[in-house]
């Protein structure tokens, strides 16, 4: 992990849903950091409330109390332009990549477009596809044109469009298959590499985030039951959620048991 200055330090984040008389804590107080260069892995099933904090961070879920920080102040009590510029430095690679892009705009059309919003002179549309590693022919094609895995390159490209610090990905290789999933994860570390970029990178398998994160934090209903470098993690689980996790991912355990054999 690169020694950057923290970016995000969140506080007791707690976010609640209400619907008619029912209420649901969806994050129950939780507290982290993410720090310049770090990538940091957020694992957990479906409706742990991992994508939740996602939202929290991007301004789309207001929390019911804690605080987000980021560069040491409060996100919630930013003004209009403090958040202009905030959703320029916090970009996000969304799950649904294909969905999330226009399909009546090429690739060249929506990466103009954001450059353009952002005001941002810092790549050009055939340098960003560079960055992704797509060739400059994808410019002129349709999302229907293209791979999942291309789309995901071009959402990735699109959110670098913005000259961001952060890149909040949630859930961004579930739709693709396996090698895929590999090619795309190996980009966000380059990316992190090349550029200095810090990942909050979310996923509901383990296996996703273990050759790619610093740090994992484990998520159920809400909490946080293993947090730690990703070495602790994957070799020292504290929970039994952890521990049935890492059991669901053979792979895993016998890259553990083989570099174990091979320190003995």
């Amino acid at each position: 992990m690169k020694g950057g200055e923290n970016l995000f330090d969140v506080k007791g984040l707690e976010v609640v849903y209400r619907k008619g008389g029912a209420v649901f804590r969806a994050v129950k107080g939780i507290d982290f950091t993410l720090a310049g260069g770090e990538t940091f892995g957020i694992v957990g099933e479906s409706g742990s409330g991992k994508s939740t904090i996602a939202k929290a961070l991007l301004l789309i879920e207001k929390p019911a109390s804690g605080a987000i920080l980021f560069r040491g102040s409060d996100v919630t009590k930013f003004d209009a332009a403090a958040k202009r510029q905030y959703r320029r430095d916090v970009q996000m690679v969304f799950q649904d990549a294909v969905g999330s892009l226009n399909p009546r705009m090429t690739v060249r059309q929506t990466l103009d477009e954001i450059i353009k919003v952002s005001r941002s002179r810092r790549y050009t549309a055939e340098e960003l596809l560079d960055l992704v590693g797509l060739s400059k022919a994808v410019l002129e094609q349709y999302p229907r044109e293209m791979s999942g895995g291309q789309c995901q390159r071009v959402s990735v490209a699109r959110a670098l469009a913005a000259g961001p610090q952060v890149l909040v990905a949630d859930e961004p290789v579930s739709a693709l298959d396996v090698s895929v999933q590999a090619r795309l994860l190996n980009l966000f570390r380059d990316l992190r590499r090349e550029l200095g970029l810090a990942v909050l990178l979310i996923a509901h398998d383990l296996a996703v985030v273990k050759n790619v994160c610093d740090r994992v934090a484990v998520m159920q209903h809400g909490l946080f039951v293993d947090v730690g470098t990703a070495k602790e993690v994957f070799e020292h689980p504290t929970s039994d959620y952890t521990r049935e996790l890492l059991s669901a991912v053979p792979d895993v355990r016998r890259a553990l048991a083989a570099r174990r054999c091979a320190v003995g």
